[in-house]
């Protein structure tokens, strides 16, 4: 891991910005509830965000539209922290917007106001934007899996991420998998994603992705990742406990049941929680227990990031039941 004075920054990640409408809780769909919120979304945006409550210190690549949602956007992530100086403004596109809504039984709708040309600002990036100064500062660089479905923007976040390896930074690779998005389907995506975990020095997963990446059912699917993945792999099982691969060992980490207020963004909660704790040197297992315990606390409350959980909160959550976490660096 790159660990240098010029590295100021924990993680640097690439991805969209955009802003979400949906119902304040589960169960109505939009046009079915009075009030709507209006919160940040796009998972790199999401992750960046949780980072920095949950004691990282994030670096945002991206782009966003010359408008006002653009605007409340980099005003809610400058707020939070998140370092923005390598987000820029496409004057002449609006900035993309999503409406969700989740039902009781977590099934989640999505509509992607998102247009080429007229409303897909992040389609205009390109590598050689972002300079080497940029990502020596940060020792970890996250490679989220929505900055490869696209054709166009996936050759410029693989060589960007090529770049931020030759430079020392540690990889970190997400699939974050959205069949939907894949013009190519789950042939493509499988390639592509194969790639990518090729590059990764670390990989945050569900079971699904596992499954996906290895092309074997769960849990042979694990021997696939031990075999071609990297050293370290972490895969979530929803309610059950996390895996946690180490050097081919496999332990679990506990998950925790809360009440569900609004389902959406728990995986790239738990991915900040991870790298959060793990950048400090955490080791795997109790890192994977804060990031399932700042998750938990992430869907049991409204979908603003106002709610989003903090590092105190989160090592209260752990300390009550039972686990004892120290306080990262501020």
């Amino acid at each position: 891991m790159l660990d240098s004075a010029s590295a100021d920054l924990d993680v640097i990640t690439l991805g969209m910005m955009m802003a979400e409408m949906s119902p304040p809780r589960l169960g109505l769909r939009i046009g079915e509830s009075e009030t709507l919120s209006l919160h940040i979304a796009g998972a790199a945006n999401i992750f960046a965000t949780a980072l920095t409550r949950l004691g990282g210190r994030a670096g945002l690549i991206s782009k966003v539209g010359g408008d006002d949602l653009g605007a409340w956007l980099l005003r809610q992530a400058h707020d939070e922290g998140v370092d923005t100086d390598a987000v820029t403004v496409v004057r002449e596109q609006l900035t993309p917007l999503l409406l969700a809504s989740v039902d009781h039984d977590g099934n989640k709708t999505f509509a992607f106001y998102r247009f080429a040309g007229k409303c897909d600002p992040l389609a205009t990036f390109r590598a050689i934007d972002v300079a080497d100064a940029y990502l020596k500062r940060g020792r970890i660089f996250d490679l989220p899996e929505a900055s490869l479905r696209d054709n166009s923007l996936r050759p410029e976040a693989m060589a960007l991420a090529r770049r931020a390896r030759e430079l020392g930074l540690t990889i970190c690779f997400s699939p974050n998998f959205r069949l939907a998005s894949w013009a190519g389907g789950i042939n493509e995506a499988r390639d592509v994603l194969r790639q990518a975990l090729a590059l990764a020095d670390l990989a945050i997963m569900n079971e699904d992705e596992a499954m996906l990446l290895a092309g074997h059912p769960f849990p042979s699917a694990t021997d696939w990742l031990v075999e071609h993945g990297p050293p370290l792999i972490v895969i979530t099982r929803g309610k059950q406990p996390a895996l946690v691969i180490e050097e081919g060992a496999m332990r679990e980490a506990p998950s925790f049941d809360v009440e569900v207020i609004y389902d959406v963004g728990a995986g790239d909660v738990f991915h900040a929680g991870f790298l959060a704790a793990w950048r400090f040197g955490r080791e795997p297992i109790l890192a994977a227990s804060f990031a399932a315990a700042a998750a938990a606390l992430k869907i049991s409350r409204p979908p603003e990031s106002a709610h989003m959980p903090t590092h105190p909160e989160t090592i209260a959550f752990l300390a009550e039941r039972g686990i004892e976490f120290d306080a990262l660096p501020a």
